[in-house]
């Protein structure tokens, strides 16, 4: 059996993703206490990298997603990331990430491009635009890649969460869905947050117990 890699250790990736100044370290608490382990932080959020400092000092599970060049790399492992997202693929970037010990997540979407990944060192990747295919996509997929590591990001909404485990989804991500589109500037906005967090947590937790019994179940028969 493969080694667990870090994103396999919780069954939702919470994104925070903002354009605007605002409070990206308390949206990542806000996710954290909801009960949401594996946050990224996209490169292009101001202050991403300073957050992700910042989380991981705390001992947080953070990645930075949008991770386009070694250099972005280099400067995600400085601030302590243990894993880096790409909208795509790019050889480079999972290259550099194995080699400074983060997990790379590249981007992919077409069996070609997961064969290509896997032959690049890519153990898990983002199937994106998720919505563009939705769970039926996903479990189509699941035929000749059925062990294969696939996050399904973009578009994913809460009321999908059962659909996508029940196709085979490894993680779920949810960026908008759970933290907005604007960066919090109050508390109240941080305890909706919290709040939307747990609530996709107790979803994911009933998607996912019934399966890991059932497979516990069929390992001691």
């Amino acid at each position: 059996m493969a080694e667990a890699t870090v994103l396999e250790s919780s069954p939702l990736l919470g994104i925070v993703r903002f354009h605007d100044g605002g409070d990206v370290s308390g949206a990542v608490e806000a996710l954290v206490s909801g009960g949401i382990e594996l946050v990224e932080v996209t490169i292009d959020t101001p202050g991403a990298l300073a957050a992700v400092e910042r989380a991981a000092g705390d001992g947080r599970v953070v990645g930075v997603g949008t991770v386009v060049s070694v250099e972005q790399v280099r400067a995600c492992a400085a601030a302590g990331a243990r894993f880096v997202v790409s909208p795509g693929l790019i050889a480079d970037v999972i290259r550099d990430a194995r080699e400074l010990g983060l997990e790379p997540v590249p981007g992919v979407f077409t069996a070609t491009e997961i064969l290509t990944a896997t032959a690049a060192g890519a153990r898990v990747m983002k199937l994106f635009p998720a919505s563009c295919g939705g769970p039926s996509y996903l479990r189509a997929l699941r035929g000749p890649f059925p062990t294969t590591a696939l996050v399904p990001t973009g578009g994913v909404r809460l009321d999908e969460i059962v659909a996508y485990f029940d196709a085979g989804a490894t993680v779920v991500a949810l960026g908008s869905a759970l933290v907005g589109r604007s960066a919090p500037r109050t508390d109240n906005e941080l305890e909706l947050i919290a709040a939307q967090a747990a609530r996709a947590t107790d979803v994911a937790r009933q998607a996912v117990l019934p399966a890991a019994a059932a497979d516990r179940s069929g390992s001691t028969s």
